[in-house]
Parts: C-alpha cells; structure tokens; sequence
C-alpha cells in the first residue's frame, strides 16, 4: 500500500472501521479529494462496514457526537472498482454539500432528488460515474 493510503488510515485514528478492503477504498478516495476535504472528512466522518471477525460493535453517544457515520455493505464492496469509488465518493458528496438525513426528518421527493444529484455531481467532478 502506499504511503499516502498509509497516512490517511492513520490520521483517521479508528474511525475506518471493516475489512481491509473498505479501508483501502476509502483512503484511495479520500486521498483524491482536495486537502481541505480530507480535513474535514477525518475530523468529521466515520466510515463502517463489516469486519470478518465481529458479527456487531457498538459507540457510544460520545464517539459519534457531531459526526458523520457512513456506512458501506459488504455487497458494495463486492461490486467493481469503478462502482465501489464513486459510490463513496457519492456519500462523502452528502457530508461535503450538508445534506440532511431523511431518516429522522421528512424530506419531500424533490429535495431528495435535488440531494442526490448534488452528491453524484460531487463524486462525478473525481471519479467517472459507473455505466
């Protein structure tokens, strides 16, 4: 792996959380993305998929506090290259553009659209949109 994949592994500190696979992604990503974005998405994001050797885990309120959780199945993560990249890069677009979650508030179909457009038009600007 390379040392700037290296880097951003440690600078997020525990908080890339799954298979090597999913942290390997997710620095590669990252690593594209404008240094002032990398900055925040390690001060502000978690990212979690599953891990071959823990079936659950758990955070506290503390640990999430004021931060984004981004979670990535493990069918994504079987998916092709090009698909897994922009696909993060589409959810790191939601955090980038302050999206708001429309599981706790009721979001009508307009703004949901408006919203994901935002974050492919974010994650098309680095990585090429799957076919």
């Amino acid at each position: 792996m390379s040392e700037i994949l290296e880097e951003i592994q440690r600078r997020f500190y525990g908080k890339l959380i799954g298979t090597k696979k999913l942290k390997h992604y997710v620095s590669e990503v990252v690593s594209t993305l404008p240094e002032d974005i990398q900055d925040d998405l390690i001060e502000s994001c978690w990212f979690v998929g599953s891990m071959k050797d823990a079936w659950a885990y758990t955070f506290t309120g503390n640990d999430l506090k004021n931060q984004h959780l981004i979670f990535l199945s493990d069918d994504l993560l079987s998916q092709d290259p090009i698909q897994i990249r922009f696909s993060i890069a589409h959810e790191i677009g939601h955090v980038i553009k302050g999206h708001r979650n429309s599981i706790e508030i009721k979001q009508s179909k307009e703004e949901v659209t408006i919203q994901e457009k935002e974050a492919d038009e974010f994650a098309s600007a680095y990585f090429p949109r799957p076919s």
